[in-house]
């Protein structure tokens, strides 16, 4: 039965001459990786140019329960990006949170509360002038509620800990390495409370903010395994220090 998708570009892979294999989020239907024509040519180059990382497109999908990769037809864009793709600096958070997203995402059932979550949040990044350099902060913290996985700030009182395992502020420190002690559980626990209707309470130099990220990834890692290890990180660093 052939039915229509709405959904976002989190990676592309070469899979031969002729196709690549394209993986969406989609809000109806979750994970799911297509085949698509990567034909030279005027239409293959504009295919390609509209598959880029982070993409919103949609188009009708005559989907195969049991194939592993489904076949990509015509699609159009859903919401064409006026500034991400021109940006430098948009572009290289675009690779980083669309491999975050790709590593993330990768057994997920369709939720649409997340996925509208992702698609909002990409619609005000394309919108914004100014604290463009807090933004993966403000999206990883704030996508953390989704995931299953944010601490209750509640429960933090000055001295805790986070145990990162177990996901709480704890008043004794756990047997394990995976915790955050001091200034970074409080400053953690302020992260619990931030989104991107407050963000601008946020005071973050660039050493500051690549440590917060390194920790956000780590704690991720550890409950996501895989999503710590991001090959754009070292760009985000170079581009953010």
């Amino acid at each position: 039965m052939t039915e229509k998708f709405v959904g976002i570009v989190i990676d592309i892979t070469r899979h031969s001459d002729r196709h690549n294999i394209v993986t969406l989020y989609t809000r109806t239907r979750g994970r799911l990786s297509f085949l698509s024509a990567a034909g030279g040519g005027k239409p293959g180059k504009m295919r390609q140019a509209r598959l880029q990382p982070l993409a919103v497109i949609e188009g009708d999908i005559n989907f195969r329960q049991t194939a592993e990769l489904q076949k990509l037809g015509a699609f159009s864009m859903h919401q064409v990006w006026g500034d991400i793709y021109f940006n430098p600096v948009k572009q290289m958070v675009a690779l980083f949170l669309s491999e975050f997203l790709n590593k993330l995402l990768r057994a997920t059932m369709p939720d649409e509360n997340l996925w509208d979550y992702i698609f909002n949040s990409l619609m005000l990044f394309d919108s914004m002038k100014k604290k463009i350099a807090d933004f993966h902060v403000v999206f990883l913290s704030s996508l953390l509620p989704f995931t299953g996985i944010q601490p209750d700030p509640e429960d933090y009182r000055p001295g805790c800990f986070l145990d990162m395992q177990a996901g709480t502020f704890v008043a004794v420190p756990p047997v394990h390495r995976d915790v955050l002690t001091g200034d970074e559980a409080a400053f953690a626990a302020k992260l619990c409370r931030i989104n991107f209707s407050n963000a601008r309470v946020l005071r973050l130099n660039g050493q500051l903010r690549l440590r917060i990220i390194d920790r956000l990834l780590h704690y991720y890692g550890i409950h996501f395994p895989g999503t710590a290890n991001l090959k754009s990180l070292a760009v985000i660093h170079e581009v953010f220090s």
